[in-house]
């Protein structure tokens, strides 16, 4: 009996909200004076964009009258932008996306910078009072509950607050599960009109970006959560994710690229600690194929903003990484966007929060990435100071951590102004770094007698190596010039015995001027590689060996070989690795022999050079051994 009960309440009920809905069914002409002269409105956006809505109760309503149009991410353009000075509607965006930025630059519509965690309390507090809400939701269910779909975003905080609410019910919104689910009884008026949702496809990349995104990848750890902007560097990074594992995601925006990496086994969410086992997003820009993957799919959370970008739930995640963009970034570490010539995405939205806030979880990260040039190569992106009044800075000094382009990447968190000065043109496109050097001297940011390797020296990333030593991971690189302090204090932490050995006199000070030889490599003549910890830091050098090519005109092919070893890390091995990888490289790079020149009693040394199996032949002459090795056969 009680069943039978239970499913005549049912039955009721399903009768109840489809007679609630053939009420709130209009047609936009019986609507349109709902919109009253004054009025704020805001308006579902992204691929979300009730279109339809949109061109009669905006575009086409001729009785509008200083109606304030707010939106988050606009990816369609307003006609006439609500006519001159906005007498009929004037368009308040929070992001600045290319359609509308025309509508921007010349001052036609109005840019709101508000970062995504601050929306919420936009609405909610009424710093904006919102009068009318028009959004795209799917067809209701059997319960009679409708569904945002590709766009929970702000939409579900504007709605409760709204005094109306008007839905345009869409056959192709897909349900999405999450925070997207809206009853029949919380919508006004409801208008049915099926069209293709606007779609956001993935833009063609260039080879200078595909790197940038190859260089972001190389700092993303197996089981990492990870927050991507959209456009082309995150996209690129995202390609460049293929042979990773278990990768999660807790992000603003998700876009088509999430798909190959879901089929490829790539992203999992598997280790995520907050919503282990979904992917998690406030909104999808992309096209019908993302749009197809979150259909009704269980494994995909479309939450509202003031889920995704809380902070604590952002700090709920260890190896959280935040991958977004820049236009420029100055040589104090501050990125900006919204220089005219970039306009066409220009907004803090979530950027700011996930960059500050991932680096402060365990293993997490902050990254910022730029090309280093414009596009047309005639300008760096890497600047002394921003070139354009008009611009919005994004990361502050204090936020920044890792900065990313085609060239590399540096890490600026904790470096004084002067290193990070030095660091950020390491990674500048080389025709700009002389300059850049130049401009760093003027503002006394960086020694007066500061030299950089030339312009055609390319950091050969392809010699990076790891190894464990000592039940410990090391990594083993090819030096920088941003390695000057990290040699110095190996330097002071050798014997004074140890130092002799190194530099076949007493040295007791390992000063600037002395020091930057030593990190000036320019990977053609001289080379020299550090190992340091298992981290992507530069920080402390546990060993660095070097080879320049020796200034004899008539031995073009011997380079001379030097080297440093951490006394805690002596007697590993780590020196007998570092000759024969370092050998290997000289060969590589074109030279045949080595030299060396060891103290008599520094048999370490003399063992090293035994152990690489490699033809040697040694002469003595005043206490110093001169030991000529034939690298040419070194594997």
């Amino acid at each position: 009996m009680s069943n039978l009960l239970d499913k005549m309440s049912c039955d009721k009920e399903v009768v109840l909200w489809r007679e609630e809905y053939e009420r709130k069914k209009v047609t936009p002409e019986q609507i349109r004076g709902i919109i009253r002269p004054g009025s704020r409105v805001y308006i579902e956006t992204g691929c979300s964009e009730p279109q339809y809505l949109v061109k009669q109760l905006i575009l086409e309503n001729k009785d509008l009258s200083d109606v304030e149009i707010y939106t988050s991410i606009p990816l369609s353009g307003f006609a006439d932008f609500g006519g001159e000075y906005g007498n009929r509607f004037r368009i308040k965006s929070f992001f600045v996306s290319p359609n509308f930025s025309s509508a921007f630059a010349e001052g036609n519509a109005d840019h709101m910078p508000v970062s995504s965690v601050g929306l919420t309390k936009l609405l909610a507090q009424e710093y904006v009072k919102i009068n009318t809400v028009i959004m795209q939701l799917s067809p209701p269910d059997k319960q009679g509950f409708m569904s945002l779909g590709v766009t929970v975003d702000l939409t579900k905080t504007a709605l409760d607050l709204a005094d109306v609410v008007i839905a345009q019910v869409n056959g192709n919104m897909p349900r999405t599960f999450g925070d997207g689910f809206i009853h029949v009884n919380k919508v006004d008026y409801i208008i049915e009109h099926d069209e293709p949702l606007m779609e956001f496809p993935l833009e063609d990349q260039d080879p200078e970006t595909l790197k940038v995104g190859e260089n972001i990848a190389r700092l993303i750890e197996d089981g990492a959560t990870i927050q991507i902007g959209f456009g082309r560097i995150p996209n690129a990074a995202l390609l460049a994710l293929r042979d990773k594992k278990d990768i999660g995601i807790h992000s603003e925006i998700i876009t088509d690229a999430i798909c190959d990496l879901v089929g490829r086994g790539v992203i999992t969410n598997a280790r995520k600690d907050l919503d282990r086992g979904k992917t998690v997003a406030s909104l999808c820009i992309g096209t019908k194929r993302i749009f197809d993957y979150v259909h009704d799919n269980p494994s995909v959370e479309m939450k509202a903003l003031d889920y995704t970008t809380d902070p604590q739930n952002i700090l709920a995640h260890r190896n959280m990484v935040a991958i977004n963009g820049a236009v420029e970034i100055d040589l104090t570490g501050q990125s900006c966007v919204g220089l005219s010539e970039y306009l066409g995405y220009f907004g803090a939205l979530g950027h700011a929060t996930f960059n500050r806030t991932a680096m402060l979880t365990p293993g997490g990260k902050g990254i910022i990435a730029l090309r280093s040039t414009s596009r047309d190569g005639r300008h760096s992106r890497i600047v002394p100071e921003f070139t354009d009044k008009r611009i919005g800075i994004i990361t502050t000094q204090a936020d920044i951590n890792y900065v990313v382009t085609e060239y590399g990447y540096v890490d600026l968190f904790g470096k004084s102004i002067r290193e990070r000065a030095l660091a950020l043109i390491t990674i500048a496109h080389p025709k700009f770094r002389s300059w850049l050097l130049e401009e760093a001297k003027r503002l006394k940011y960086v020694y007066k007698d500061q030299v950089l390797p030339p312009e055609t020296a390319i950091y050969p990333s392809e010699y990076e190596t790891d190894k464990v030593f000592g039940g410990e991971k090391i990594v083993i690189r090819p030096i920088k010039i941003t390695d000057e302090r990290g040699v110095q204090d190996l330097f002071y932490a050798m014997s004074q015995h140890d130092k002799f050995y190194r530099f076949l006199r007493n040295v007791s000070a390992l000063h600037h001027q002395q020091a930057q030889p030593l990190v000036s490599a320019d990977y053609k003549n001289s080379m020299a590689l550090v190992v340091t910890h298992g981290n992507l830091r530069e920080g402390d050098i546990l060993a660095v060996a070097h080879f320049a090519r020796e200034n004899k005109p008539e031995v073009e092919d011997v380079c001379e070989f030097a080297a440093m070893v951490h006394p805690n890390w002596q007697n590993i091995g780590i020196g007998t690795f570092l000759f024969t990888y370092i050998a290997a490289i000289a060969k590589n790079m074109g030279f045949r022999r080595m030299s060396a020149y060891v103290w008599e009693d520094n048999i370490q040394m003399l063992r090293v050079f035994q152990k690489a199996g490699l033809p040697m032949h040694q002469t003595r002459s005043n206490h110093v051994f001169t030991v000529e090795i034939d690298i040419g056969t070194a594997p």
